[in-house]
């Protein structure tokens, strides 16, 4: 069973930056997420999966499409 933390001590560790990849332009943390493409092949589509590195300064681009 793992260690029961307080409230308090998970509002601590969400503040603190250790850990996280921050962006130096727009100063937000840099969120790995998983993009699904479809490519075709021979017998009809197949999903891809690829990870994308995202901050606030290529969030728009990225959910409407235009960078994949």
């Amino acid at each position: 069973m793992g260690k029961v933390k307080s409230f308090q001590a998970k509002t601590a560790h969400d503040r603190t930056n250790e850990g996280k990849i921050i962006c130096e332009v727009c100063k937000t943390e840099i969120k790995r997420i998983k993009l699904i493409t479809n490519k075709k092949s021979s017998g009809g589509w197949v999903p891809v999966p690829q990870f994308q590195e995202i901050c606030k300064c290529n969030e728009a681009d990225i959910m409407a499409g235009k960078t994949v």
